[in-house]
């Protein structure tokens, strides 16, 4: 064995081996005084163990110290003996609650706190139509979206609680289910075309420098510039019913004008114009409603049949805000058809 002074300042600065701790532990037991050069009053003061005596033991130590405190240096010397056993005893208890810490301890899971579970974002849906024929879509709010070819939307299934937002690309005719409490909202490039029961057609075809284009066929909707074309100049603007919106993403500027005129009534004038009727229609084909325009205003509409199949109107059209003339033009725009008049006779074709 090493020197007993030389083992235990290797012990006191935390450096002995499992064995030589052993050493030290007996060799503290039938020798405490060897312990006299770590004991003065600064070393006395500033032991702090790591582990706490057994009670019956500290209780002890406790009484027989406090019942001696009136003779110091007598305790000191007297007791000497005792109270290097007690610290021996601490130091051992210390070192095995030391060897015991370093034993593996069985792991036991924290217990965590149940989170509340993170809301989880609506799913995106997105439909394409790659026929070549108008695509219907029914949306679950009961909104009608007819899909040009070519063409694509992407939205939320179900919508939001607090609003109905489509991504546009291409074309589509949108009718819109009435909800004052949810904005439908259609979002093509730099415009985003609010309504709340309407009917209105968006033309905007990503990857190309036409305009975008926004049709207002019933009701009223509000077509809101984004950050980019609003730091240009753009404006909040309100449709009417056959009024168009017009945007030119290079120059960043809208126009709004009213729906061309196709059918040519400079030669012919419709004769027979009804007074102040209002017709609805709702997913009318149109063959019902040509039919229907050539009984009321006594004149003829030429067509054929197989050309108009899938083919529906939905809106409303007022003869005392709009002429006869005016109405087939829109619906010729919205399902591109060709509508000519020669003399009494209207011509509808593809």
């Amino acid at each position: 064995m090493k020197h007993p002074a030389t083992l235990l300042e290797k012990f006191f600065r935390g450096e002995c081996s499992e064995a030589e701790i052993q050493v030290v532990k007996e060799y503290i037991m039938q020798h405490p005084e060897a312990l006299q050069p770590w004991l003065t009053d600064d070393s006395w003061h500033s032991f702090h163990p790591d582990a706490q005596l057994p009670a019956d033991i500290s209780d002890k130590m406790l009484a027989v110290i406090e019942s001696r405190t009136w003779q110091k240096k007598r305790v000191r010397t007297i007791y000497y003996k005792w109270i290097a056993a007690a610290i021996t005893g601490a130091l051992c208890t210390g070192l095995i609650w030391t060897v015991y810490q370093q034993l593996p301890a069985k792991k036991i899971a924290a217990v965590q706190p149940i989170a509340a579970p993170a809301a989880t974002p609506l799913p995106y849906r997105e439909q394409a139509n790659n026929t070549r024929k108008t695509m219907p879509l029914r949306l679950k709010d009961g909104s009608v979206v007819e899909l040009s070819p070519g063409s694509r939307i992407k939205y939320q299934e179900p919508f939001a609680n607090a609003n109905r937002h489509i991504y546009l690309s291409g074309e589509a005719l949108f009718k819109v289910a009435p909800d004052k409490e949810k904005p439908f909202t259609v979002y093509t490039g730099n415009l985003g075309t609010t309504a709340l029961g309407t009917v209105f057609k968006i033309t905007a075809w990503s990857g190309k420098k036409g305009a975008v284009r926004v049709q207002l066929i019933s009701g009223k909707v509000m077509v809101q510039p984004d950050s980019i074309w609003r730091h240009n100049g753009g404006k909040t603007t309100y449709l009417l019913p056959g009024q168009d919106l017009s945007f030119d993403p290079v120059k960043m500027m809208a126009v709004v004008s009213r729906q061309n005129k196709a059918v040519n009534t400079a030669s012919q004038k419709v004769p027979v114009k009804p007074e102040n009727e209002i017709f609805t229609f709702s997913n009318e084909p149109l063959a019902n409603i040509f039919r229907l325009m050539a009984k009321k205003y006594n004149i003829t509409i030429q067509y054929q049949e197989n050309t108009l199949t899938d083919m529906s109107f939905t809106g409303v059209f007022d003869n005392s805000k709009e002429s006869l003339s005016d109405f087939l033009n829109t619906i010729g725009t919205l399902n591109n058809l060709t509508i000519k008049q020669t003399n009494n006779i209207i011509y509808v074709t593809q």
